[in-house]
């Protein structure tokens, strides 16, 4: 399905195994190696912006491939006011999220963002189908994983330790240069090795010390009519792992929120859409698992202030 270029830009997002790994499967079908990890905080995608720009305006064209990024339509603003005057410019977005229809309408109108999204499949999963890649056997390990991870199941032996491992390089060390090397290694069927190992160790000391927390500040409220539980964690814990380790059953609705002021809402209600619930924060995701972000601030504050400005959204 695929037809890109060795010199493309790969964006992909930076928080877990889908994400590096749907940016593993374009590092290693296209060759190229200018690979930008990025979550969904605007200053970021600024930054994009203008590499973009500049590369644009250095070759008179460019070709992008975005993977496991749901976008709010300020997101694509920012890529489309960074192309403008780009002579020759191609968006191939691949993904698996539900997109507002706001959004989606934007980035068809914009003529040159081609859309591959099918929601029943793992971003990974739709990048080896973009590329026609399914059948690599050196893929079916990290095709596994993505679905492990990205449904919550973490029954893979690597499942959680990856996890903890890629969101404690990023939310405790900031170290985008060790999860684009993952992203290297994964392209080339390598999954744990001593550099692995050894950043593992001190992300399962991290996680020790945060679920202690988690423990102590998980609470059970109603929001919205929802019987919810709302967790506070330290960023370097999962949101499944919170959930799992606060111990706590028999809710509708979980909200872990993270004290950089990221969200995820888990359902524990099959009848629960929780992408919609997500709009109401500004966020997006999945009709089972979705995320927004919300002001720090507001997380400093306290339980009590965090399930009020719920409560006044949801």
């Amino acid at each position: 399905m695929g037809a890109v270029s060795g010199q493309v830009y790969i964006v992909s997002h930076e928080e877990d195994v889908d994400g590096i790994g749907s940016a593993a499967i374009a590092l290693r079908n296209t060759g190229s190696r200018r690979l930008y990890l990025v979550g969904y905080d605007l200053s970021a995608w600024a930054d994009l912006g203008r590499l973009l720009r500049k590369s644009c305006r250095s070759n008179g064209s460019i070709e992008i491939l975005i993977s496991d990024l749901n976008p709010g339509k300020r997101h694509i603003e920012i890529l489309a006011e960074s192309l403008v005057g780009c002579p020759s410019k191609k968006i191939s977005w691949v993904d698996h999220h539900v997109w507002r229809d706001e959004v989606l309408s934007f980035a068809e109108r914009l003529g040159y963002i081609d859309l591959y999204i099918d929601r029943s499949r793992t971003a990974t999963e739709n990048m080896a189908r973009f590329f026609n890649v399914e059948s690599d056997p050196a893929l079916k390990p990290l095709l596994e994983l993505s679905r492990d991870t990205d449904y919550g199941l973490f029954r893979h032996p690597l499942s959680e330790p990856l996890t903890d491992t890629i969101r404690y390089s990023l939310y405790a060390e900031s170290n985008k240069a060790f999860l684009k090397r993952l992203a290297l290694k994964f392209s080339k069927g390598v999954f744990w090795d001593y550099e692995v190992d050894s950043k593992w160790a001190l992300a399962i000391e991290r996680k020790r010390k945060a679920i202690e927390d988690i423990r102590n500040n998980s609470r059970e409220v109603v929001i919205g009519g929802y019987k919810a539980l709302v967790i506070i964690s330290d960023p370097v814990v999962g949101s499944r792992i919170a959930v799992r380790e606060s111990g706590r059953r028999g809710y509708d609705l979980a909200f872990v929120v993270y004290k950089n002021g990221a969200v995820i809402i888990a359902r524990g209600s099959e009848n629960i859409n929780c992408a919609e619930i997500a709009w109401k924060l500004g966020g997006g995701g999945h009709p089972h698992v979705a995320g927004a972000q919300i002001d720090p601030g507001v997380v400093s504050r306290g339980f009590e202030a965090v399930v009020e400005y719920l409560r006044s959204r949801i």
